[in-house]
């Protein structure tokens, strides 16, 4: 029996050793290998000094034993645009890492260009290594860096912002009073998080059908392609005057274009598409504005909205809100002789609606249209329009009321018009008007209702 008490306390501490969980025993098998979440990471154009967001790949052990991981490296070493974060430690390179069976981690990549002499896109290529049990697995890294002309805080005279290479607003730029901000064919600006373009002087965006310009948010991914908010977006301020904003994409914005200057020549939107706006797409405080051959899309609220007075004209133009993932509390289009929760109101108002398309998806939103006083309507004609409150107002004038427009694929984003649409064929002529969005020539007999033009003689 005493040799037994002996023993026991030492068959005891045999059985906790023999007894390891096998996830836990290390095997040096050279064919346990790993596995990961993708063979490739792929980012989307990342600017020069910037970097991009940070993407995680998942590295997995599938064995039921254990490995040892002898190193992750990047291949590009201490030289490389990418960083690594393993198991919280941002390094180049990890070395013993144990895994469990069965068990996963993370591996965070992140991206950061060095400036080049390029202005085209260029790709910066390395890849992850990672070494267990003498054999070497790698993960592919892609991105495409992107050289261009970063804009910070600050102020401009007058100047031409050129096409060769992207334009990246950091902060809130100002055109001054009595300068003028030219922006070439085919330029592309992005704005960083709160970045706004304040216009003082003027604004000439000089876009065409064949080189639009484009205003977007600064992230490429596709992630961020829709996202409203990301940037404040143009405004404009009482000093300005006379600006033109051609052939334009405006997205990503808080407000697309925000316009308050009374009194000053008016601003032209032609040929513009306004999308993804978290508030308004395009709206104006005692102004005068002109929009033709332009489309508005999923904005937070109006996708116009026209307050406090101002002489508005919208011509061949289509608002339209289809799925949108914001929640609308404001009709799609808005003309006011007042501005919401201010002392001003009665305001000399005007609205010249033509050849237009107001529409939208949503079963809680059957007035999209809203004009205060309605005397303020001078011509609302040949227009698409969902209202019920306007209705008996509206009809009549060559306008199709509270029926579906019936747009290709709204959901996919083309606003363009189908075969069976209400409004092919149904404008009214307007010799000054030769062509619409895409810069296809309108019918000279009958063109069609909207910014896209479908019929041609």
């Amino acid at each position: 029996m005493r040799y037994l008490l002996v023993i026991l306390p030492l068959l005891l501490l045999l059985s906790v050793f023999g007894c390891e969980p096998k996830d836990e025993v290390i095997t040096t098998d050279p064919n346990a290998v790993l596995q990961f979440s993708a063979d490739t990471l792929l980012f989307d154009t990342v600017f020069v000094s910037r970097g991009s967001i940070t993407k995680r790949l998942k590295v997995y052990n599938r064995n039921e034993k254990a490995v040892r991981i002898s190193q992750v490296t990047l291949a590009g070493a201490g030289n490389s645009p990418y960083q690594l974060t393993i198991n919280g430690v941002q390094a180049p390179l990890a070395n013993n890492l144990e895994l469990r069976g069965g068990d996963s981690l993370y591996v965070l990549v992140k991206a950061n260009i060095n400036p080049t002499a390029e202005n085209q896109p260029f790709l910066v290529a390395d890849s992850i290594l990672f070494t267990t049990n003498g054999q070497q697995q790698n993960v592919k890294l892609v991105a495409y860096g992107q050289n261009a002309y970063f804009h910070r805080k600050g102020r401009t005279g007058t100047t031409t912002w050129a096409s060769d290479k992207p334009h990246v607003l950091l902060d809130s730029v100002l055109v001054e009073e009595d300068a003028i901000l030219t922006i070439e064919p085919g330029a592309r600006i992005y704005g960083a998080n709160k970045s706004v373009l304040l216009v003082a002087g003027q604004l000439q965006v000089q876009g065409t059908p064949q080189e639009r310009v484009y205003f977007s948010g600064y992230r490429r991914e596709e992630s961020y392609r829709t996202l409203p908010g990301q940037w404040e977006g143009i405004r404009i301020l009482a000093s300005s005057g006379g600006n033109q904003i051609k052939y334009a994409d405006i997205k990503n914005t808080v407000y697309g274009v925000r316009i308050g200057n009374p009194g000053k020549a008016g601003t032209l939107i032609d040929g513009g598409i306004v999308a993804h706006a978290l508030l308004g797409g395009v709206v104006a405080f005692t102004s005068e504005v002109q929009l033709v051959n332009t489309l508005i899309y999923n904005c937070g609220q109006y996708g116009f909205g026209g307050l406090g007075g101002g002489k508005y004209e919208l011509l061949y133009t289509t608002i339209a809100s289809y799925q949108n993932p914001l929640q609308r509390e404001t009709p799609l289009l808005a003309v006011a002789d007042f501005i919401p929760e201010t002392d001003i109101k009665d305001q000399p108002t005007s609205l010249r609606l033509v050849n237009s398309i107001v529409y939208s998806d949503g079963y809680s939103t059957a007035n999209e249209v809203l004009v205060e006083p309605a005397s303020a309507a001078t011509e609302i004609a040949h227009s698409v329009l969902r209202t019920q409150v306007y209705k008996e107002l509206l009809e009549g004038n060559g306008n199709v009321l509270n029926t579906e427009p019936k747009f290709k694929a709204p959901t996919k984003y083309d606003f363009s018009l189908d075969t069976l649409s209400p409004a092919s064929g149904a404008a009214k002529v307007l010799p000054a008007i030769r062509q619409d969005l895409k810069g296809t020539p309108r019918s000279s007999t009958r063109p069609d209702i909207g910014a896209y033009e479908r019929t041609i003689d």
